[in-house]
This record gives structure tokens, sequence and C-alpha cells, in this order.
């Protein structure tokens, strides 16, 4: 088991954390023994704070959110870690227990609206489903309360759309739609997995102001998983790098983006096309993301690094150096920019 611990750094927010997950542990079972997809997992989220939590495909983000969510199901096992919501710790709840929990207290917001919503029933009845299921209203309330959310959302003559089907809307408005239906039950807590991925450029804009604005103001704590960088600048406060299970960098995003501490942030950061340059070939990070059971010994990015030495295939390097922004690297990049 992972011994739990606090957090290495002082996180920049007022007040207590509305989520607290420290030690986080999610396992594969295999024949023989277990595979290791999450490791050591630790961030807080407090009111109207934003966490993006950016990584390549495979490294464990999304895998974060489910086993905090209670969403993982046999052969994914959360093997160690403790989740606490507010004063509740919730990692250890049966199934009917999280159920509860899930959309009233802790809300997601998923990639592929398409999937998330069900075609053979109206946006309403989805919608008002989902208040009676989490609040006291009924009848012509819940339905008044469907509605102010559409409208909340951005979606224009609201009370007609109600009565539509999830293919009468477009791409953009089904993902408000996905939106309202987080915000049904009035979470404390609200993760967005991947929620841009399927949109074009300026409807992703809008639902990333959307989201950002609604966060602020409602002081939702969220988390943002997601592979954009341009989207954890556009709509963040604070970081998480993950890599291959691990978190390898975190702080304050503005930090984080200027002045990346851990050479996997780095190799992002420049794999990013700038307005004004040319290059004959954009920077990239060669190699690929390791496949769980095959890490490398040591530090799991050293294959892939520039700056690695004999060290980093010894040992796993822990989260170090400045309390807001540490790094888990032996040797970071700390007298560097991005250029």
């Amino acid at each position: 088991m992972t011994e739990l611990k606090p957090l290495t750094h002082q996180e920049d927010s007022d007040g207590p954390p509305i989520l607290s997950v420290r030690g986080l542990q999610v396992d594969l079972r295999v024949p023989g023994g277990w595979l290791p997809i999450v490791s050591d997992v630790s961030f807080d989220l407090r009111a109207g704070e934003i966490l993006g939590i950016v990584g390549e495909s495979g490294a464990g983000k999304s895998m974060s959110g489910n086993a905090v969510t209670g969403l993982l199901r046999e052969p994914l096992v959360r093997r160690a870690g403790e989740v606490r919501l507010g004063e509740t710790r919730i990692d250890g709840l049966g199934d009917r227990r999280m159920a509860d929990i899930r959309g009233r207290r802790i809300a997601m917001i998923f990639q592929d609206p398409l999937t998330a919503l069900n075609p053979v029933f109206t946006v309403g009845d989805q919608l008002v489903e989902t208040i009676r299921r989490h609040t006291a209203l009924r009848g012509a309330a819940a339905r008044d309360r469907a509605r102010e959310l559409l409208h909340q959302v951005g979606i224009p003559a609201a009370e007609d759309r109600l009565d539509q089907y999830p293919h009468e809307y477009s791409g953009g408005m089904r993902q408000r739609v996905v939106i309202a239906l987080a915000l049904a039950g009035e979470p404390e807590v609200l993760f967005a997995d991947e929620p841009t991925t399927a949109l074009d450029v300026s409807i992703q804009a809008q639902i990333i102001a959307l989201f950002k604005r609604l966060c602020h103001e409602k002081r939702l704590a969220a988390a943002l998983v997601t592979h954009d960088m341009g989207v954890i600048a556009q709509a963040t406060d604070r970081v998480a790098v993950m890599y291959a299970g691990r978190i390898v960098e975190t702080g304050r995003t503005a930090d984080v983006l200027a002045r990346p501490r851990h050479p996997y942030t780095r190799a992002l950061m420049r794999s990013i096309p700038r307005i004004g340059e040319r290059h004959e070939r954009l920077p990239q990070l060669q190699g690929s993301m390791p496949r769980p059971g095959a890490l490398p010994d040591g530090c799991a990015f050293s294959d892939r690094c520039d700056r690695a030495t004999a060290q980093c295939s010894r040992a796993v390097p822990e989260l170090t150096g400045p309390a807001a922004h540490p790094a888990a690297c032996f040797h970071p990049c700390d007298e560097e920019a991005v250029q």
C-alpha cells in the first residue's frame, strides 16, 4: 500500500480543499498479478479553481478521474489511496452510496456527447430525469429548472429545444447539453474529460470560455483533463502534468507554461507551433509513452529524455524543488525558459 502523505507544495487558492486525493493507485488485474496504471497521484481541488490534468494518451489522466468518481470496473481496481470530499472519505463507499454522490456532489462531463446522451429521449426528458434524481424539484418546477440550465449554457430558445432530440442539436450544442446535465444536480466538484476533443476550433473556444465562466461563477472545484496545452493555457488556474501514470510536474499554470521544470513538460511546450515563426519541421518528442508493464527502470521518461544520466535509470524521482512548482526530475530545466 502507498503511504498516504500530504502534498509537498503549497496551494495558491484560499480555503480548505473541496476534494482531496492522496496516493491514488490504480492497477489492472492480469493472470498472476497486477499491472500498475496510475501510481501515487495526489492533488487538491478548491472552490472556484480549475486544475488542468495534461499529458499524452495513456498518461493516466482519465483513469485518475474515473478512480476518484468511482467509475472503475474490473479488471481495473483502485488498490491504494484516499479520496475525501470535504470531510467525507468516499474511496471505500459501495456502488449505491457512490451513485448518490455522483451527479449530486461530483459531476462528470464526458468527451463524446453522442455517447453521453440517450438518442431515444428528448433533451428535456434527460435533464428533468437528472434533476429529479438529485434534487427535490418535481413536475413543472423540474422542467423550469431544465429550461434555466439550457439558458445558462447558452442554448437559445431553450423552451422549444427542450422537446428536441440530441440528433437535432449540433456538436457544440450537444456538448452544452452535457454541461447542463452535469450542473443539474448542483455539484461541488466537476470533472471534465476532454470536453472539446470532437469540436472545431471556434466552437472549442466557446465551450472552454463557457466552462471557465460557469466554474468561477458557481465556485465549482473543477478538474479539466486534456492533452491540449492550448486548452490548459486558456482555462486553468493550476496544472498537473502526467506521464506513465504519475504526476511529474505541478504548479500555477502561468509558471509551468512559462518555465517548465520537467523535460517532458518542456517537450510538450516546444511542440506547439508559434504564430510568426517558420520551421521546416516542427519540434517532435521522439518515442512513445511506455505501455503498462513495460516501464523502464528508474524514471519512466528516461528513454525519451535528452537530459537523462545513469542516475535516471536507477531510481524513480520524487516531486521536489520549489514548494509551489515541484517536478519529479533529477535534472530539472531550472535554468531554461521555453524558447
